[in-house]
């Protein structure tokens, strides 16, 4: 019984992130359709599909939900991010990310943000507060938007860890948590829990720093990438401070 519902579970987890060949895109008029999605255009809020009928456009307001297959680079960056290897992460993502950012799609927001997050790391900041821009402008609501926010906090704050803390608890009334949260809201609580986590680990408390890297690692370890990130942090965090604990 529990082989069989393991099976189902991975059928329709494959199922939502597209990996079975080829996109999908579900539009409000109930409609279904096949194929792929060629690109996004951030000035018009348009997606571009081919299909066996050709090749048409769509506006946000008419998309329900955009499903995609991984494009070549994606894992690439995914192990890049866990690593540490910034720079493998920004040559692996940029390329995806400059053409779908702004469709809801979890890979596509992973990949935005992760390749915010290797701009910072290598001191590119205006590069990332560029990026996180874009992504504030496509994704104006919900979990997509929170992302967007913390990234945008983070870019800005400079060496102001104080602000910075103080802007992602400004931040705190859009978190979504809860018994089962959906999974963009799982995703934008990890960034959120990581950010302030390193804040916390450079402003030399180490336990606040283990316990939001805690709750990304135990309770929203997705993305992937950004789950094994945390699971490093906490790793780390014990190796150097032998006597740490969490309440």
């Amino acid at each position: 019984m529990l082989k069989v519902m393991a099976l189902v579970w991975l059928c329709i987890t494959v199922a939502g992130t597209g990996l079975f060949g080829q996109d999908q895109i579900r539009l409000k008029s109930g409609e279904v359709l096949d194929g792929t999605v060629v690109k996004y255009d951030e000035g018009s809020a348009t997606l571009t599909f081919k299909f066996d009928k050709g090749t048409l456009g769509y506006g946000q307001a008419d998309l329900v939900e955009v499903r995609m297959k991984e494009r070549p680079g994606v894992e690439e960056g995914r192990k890049a991010l866990a690593d540490g290897r910034m720079e493998d992460v920004i040559l692996a993502w940029k390329g995806p990310v400059n053409e779908f950012v702004g469709i809801n799609n979890p890979w596509v927001l992973e990949c935005a943000a992760g390749l915010g997050q290797a701009y910072l790391a290598q001191g590119k900041v205006a590069d990332a507060e560029t990026l996180y821009g874009r992504m504030k402008k496509s994704y104006s609501s919900g979990p997509p938007a929170l992302r967007a926010e913390v990234g945008l906090a983070e870019a800005t704050a400079g060496r102001d860890l104080d602000g910075l803390l103080q802007k992602l608890k400004g931040l705190e009334g859009q978190l979504k948590e809860g018994v089962r949260p959906l999974r963009e809201d799982r995703e934008a609580l990890a960034e959120y829990y990581f950010a302030r986590g390193e804040a916390y680990e450079k402003k030399g408390d180490p336990k606040k720093a283990l316990e939001d890297f805690l709750r990304v690692s135990v309770l929203y370890p997705e993305p992937p990438s950004l789950g094994k990130r945390a699971e490093k942090k906490v790793e780390a965090l014990r190796q150097a401070n032998k006597d740490l604990v969490t309440d």
